[in-house]
């Protein structure tokens, strides 16, 4: 296992107990919201009160009650499902079907609303991705693609296999196979001197407890055509550009998201253009 994976597993790690609370607290507060709990113990407390005045058994009683309550249930599942369904997408006349026809792993690519626009400022041409998200430059060597790390990030909205959620969206999938120029913070294999693969991620983390650990996400595993030497301006915490060929690679383990993006062939980009 390379010094990259092990900066990849120990962020997942970190990643993954956050989520494991996340989805801790989120059960227990739907229980709450719910009120089943509340009405059965409101229910056992009349009927107690009830048994102490009459000695009449309350068992009848809480079961009255639990039955009455236990049809709501399916009725609070359906809205659940329901208001977790996604609203379709609604395509331009002009929307342009680049990446619709890319193979991702097991994933499968949906349709976005991906429009040109010229940018009224400086006359550029861009894609224009559901009504959000720019993609300046034409994906090749001498006009990479330039997206923002959020664009990058939206992949979370609909691509979590643990979850069984495997869509990835057009806007990131229009990006597999092309180049790719973008700026953040550099995180390079811990005890090395120099190296051909490092880390790129919107946040500052030094690899190991300063900072804030990368998710799959917003951090691409970039692989170099010549070695970088540590120190200087390839420090902890460095900040700059990378180029190379961009490609969406989901790495699993034991159906947990670790890796989604690669940049192969990767140079460093001195006064890299920044986010737009």
């Amino acid at each position: 296992m390379n010094g990259t994976k092990i900066i990849w597993i120990a962020g997942a790690g970190l990643a993954g107990f956050a989520v494991v609370l996340a989805l801790t607290g989120n059960d227990s507060s739907t229980v709450q919201s719910a009120g089943r709990a509340p009405a059965v113990a409101a229910s056992t407390d009349a009927s107690r009160a009830v048994s102490n005045a009459t000695s009449t058994p309350v068992a009848p009683t809480v079961s009255a009650t639990t039955s009455a309550a236990n049809p709501a249930t399916p009725a609070t599942s359906v809205e659940t499902k329901v208001a977790a369904e996604k609203p379709p997408v609604v395509r331009a006349a002009d929307a342009v079907d680049l990446g619709l026809d890319q193979t991702i792993h097991d994933a499968k690519v949906v349709p976005g609303n991906i429009v040109p626009k010229k940018d009224a400022k400086t006359g550029e041409m861009l894609l224009y991705a559901d009504g959000k998200y720019e993609i300046r430059g034409l994906g090749t060597p001498e006009s990479p693609y330039r997206v923002s790390w959020e664009c990058l990030a939206s992949a979370s909205e609909s691509y979590m296999p643990r979850l069984h959620e495997n869509e990835i969206p057009q806007r990131i999938a229009l990006l597999h196979g092309k180049v790719l120029e973008i700026d953040g913070y550099q995180a390079f294999p811990l005890m090395v001197s120099e190296t051909k693969e490092l880390i790129v991620m919107l946040n500052q983390w030094d690899g190991c407890c300063i900072g804030v650990p990368p998710t799959p996400y917003d951090a691409i595993e970039v692989k170099l055509l010549e070695p970088a030497k540590r120190g200087g301006r390839h420090a902890a915490f460095n900040f700059g550009g990378v180029r190379g060929t961009f490609r969406v690679d989901p790495y699993l383990v034991e159906n947990w998201l670790v890796g989604l993006y690669i940049l192969d062939g990767a140079r460093m980009v001195e006064g890299a253009k920044p986010e737009l």
